[in-house]
């Protein structure tokens, strides 16, 4: 075997191992690319809801530089008798806004609703944990905790702990974005009814 040859045979592993890097890096790269296009479509076409935030445990409520939220429709009761979710299943919350500009739950299912009113909202949700009364807790309605990947959020350095108070007195709002599928992202907050917070597209 000459030297040439040789040196093709060690050539030509090498050279797969570096065209097999490269397209796990283009993989990943385009991975990346749809996941930043997806948000920032979801943002800018997204139907737009805002919720008011509610206390949450006040341990846990400021993260470094990030707070976490907590929601109303974040437990959900279920009327007696209701066949409950597991854990990590579907389920929907469809809001409706008041005449007073205030977004509430007006129905919830474990499907996808088949029809919704006009200028209602779906938000599909994850169950985080289920509650089914026992025979002896007859007088107990059945309930369900559920997350909807809009619990926690990102703010500026040095503004976690006013917020974290402002969120105390229940003077924060978070502005969403929903698409058809019932996903939500966080838009921004509100606080005491004026935008304080928008969340780049990129």
């Amino acid at each position: 075997m000459t030297d040439v040859s040789a040196h093709r045979k060690i050539e030509t592993p090498r050279r797969n191992l570096w065209l097999a890097i490269a397209a796990v890096a283009l993989g990943q790269a385009a991975v990346l690319g749809w996941m930043i296009w997806d948000r920032a479509s979801l943002l800018s076409n997204g139907r737009e809801v805002v919720l008011d935030v509610i206390p949450v445990d006040p341990r846990s409520l400021f993260r470094g530089d990030y707070v976490i939220l907590g929601y109303d429709i974040s437990r959900v009761k279920l009327p007696a008798g209701s066949v409950v979710p597991k854990r990590g299943d579907a389920f929907f919350v469809t809001l409706h806004k008041g005449d007073d500009g205030h977004w509430t739950s007006v129905a919830t299912s474990a499907h996808p609703p088949e029809s919704v009113a006009a200028g209602d909202v779906v938000l599909r949700g994850r169950v985080t944990y289920a509650y089914q009364p026992t025979r002896n807790e007859a007088d107990q309605q059945p309930n369900i905790g559920l997350s909807y990947g809009i619990e926690s959020y990102f703010v500026p350095e040095g503004t976690g702990r006013e917020l974290e108070r402002m969120v105390g007195d229940r003077k924060i709002s978070a502005i969403l974005a929903v698409d058809a599928s019932g996903t939500a992202a966080i838009k921004g907050l509100m606080a005491d009814g004026k935008r304080v917070y928008e969340e780049p597209l990129l």
